[in-house]
């Protein structure tokens, strides 16, 4: 039995969403309808709407696991990219304590060229 929605609702739950949406697909009210009766943007419930239909057809795919998978998957490398990025930039953070301190006594030779007319 799907749930009854009550004419003035103040919290739309996820629930009273779907309640909404599946009269919608049912033909038992519109949208302009349902947003003149609850006081609703139709756009707001049409957002409802296709973000139901989007969440069926993941589950209707052959494996609905393997977009999930993909995410893991993708957030593991983006993971690991970070990592190498945050090492880069330790590295680069010394390699220019050290050649600031080399600057301030003179030793530098870090990216100077062997000028001796100077």
């Amino acid at each position: 039995m799907e749930p009854t929605l009550p004419n003035e609702i103040k919290r739309w739950t996820a629930a009273r969403r779907t309640a909404l949406v599946l009269q919608i697909l049912r033909g038992e009210t519109t949208a302009n309808e349902a947003a003149r009766q609850y006081d609703l943007k139709p756009s707001e419930i049409m957002a409802w709407q296709e973000a139901f239909l989007a969440g069926g057809q993941r589950s209707l795919k052959s494996n609905p696991n393997d977009e999930l998978h993909h995410k893991e998957r993708k957030i593991e490398q983006l993971h690991r990219k970070i990592g190498e990025m945050t090492m880069d930039l330790e590295v680069l953070k010394k390699a220019n304590e050290i050649y600031k301190r080399d600057l301030d006594t003179g030793t530098a030779h870090f990216g100077q060229g062997n000028d001796s007319n100077s």
